[in-house]
């Protein structure tokens, strides 16, 4: 039993040292997902061990609220419910909300806040010519974001067979994702490989490229992601993101 007590007793500390610091971070303004999640985690079991300990020590909590010998409240239990009730009214109607708030001044202070709003382009190529129509969904990565991105249809050996969708000169205006509304004339199986260079400029080439000039970059990466497409029948196709991909996620659409 006095095992027992002793490992119970470490765990509680161990979940109030951790709740004590993701709570000091957290009243920092330092709210990270990582951060929520560790103090929503340690406080779940700090709740469950503090239920098994009230349940446990029911006895010993009874002696601390009422009198031995007369039955009557003793005042301690008195003072501290209305003491924790105080806290929690001021609290819920924000009259502790400078307290609370008090922490924002020791935040590292923010940028401007981008949109969250993911951004589309659609475009619609190969219209005349014959084959299955489809409609491609890509949701690039943001390393991939700014790149050059073309959408190829190869045999099994890789040999490209069709081009449905090529950036052509220097993208214009905020990056976007794509909405691709095409035709495949390759009959499945193939490789659906979509393919995002982006070159990474150097301070001197990116000066002679606000003086106009045409500059060929040293620095280029390049992400991939080859997709094994089986058959062409009407419905939703996932792409499943690979190793060196530059998609976040993408869907094909068969019609």
């Amino acid at each position: 039993m006095k095992k027992n007590k002793n490992l119970i007793s470490l765990i509680v500390a161990g979940a109030f040292f951790i709740l004590a610091i993701s709570g000091i971070l957290m009243w920092l303004k330092q709210k990270s997902h990582e951060i929520e999640m560790t103090h929503t985690i340690f406080g779940l079991l700090f709740l469950s061990i503090a239920v098994f300990h009230i349940v446990n020590n029911w006895g010993s909590l009874k002696a601390y609220s009422k009198d031995k010998t007369t039955g009557s409240i003793k005042k301690e239990l008195l003072y501290s419910a209305v003491l924790v009730l105080a806290i929690l009214v001021l609290a819920y109607t924000e009259v502790l909300e400078p307290v609370a708030e008090f922490g924002r001044r020791f935040a590292k202070p923010q940028g401007p806040k981008t949109s969250s709003a993911i951004n589309f382009k659609e475009s619609t190529t190969l219209d005349s010519t014959n084959g299955q129509a489809v409609t491609l969904i890509l949701q690039k990565t943001e390393d991939a974001m700014n790149g050059k991105l073309s959408v190829e249809i190869a045999d099994t050996t890789g040999k490209v067979l069709e081009t449905l969708y090529k950036t052509e000169g220097e993208q214009r205006g905020p990056a976007s994702n794509l909405i691709l509304n095409s035709k495949i004339s390759t009959a499945a199986p193939f490789k659906l490989i979509v393919t995002s260079t982006v070159a990474q400029l150097t301070e001197e080439e990116e000066e002679e490229a606000r003086e106009g000039k045409k500059i060929e970059p040293k620095n280029v990466k390049t992400f991939s992601q080859e997709v094994l497409v089986s058959s062409l029948t009407p419905g939703l196709q996932n792409i499943v993101k690979g190793e060196n991909s530059p998609l976040k996620r993408g869907i094909l659409e068969v019609k």
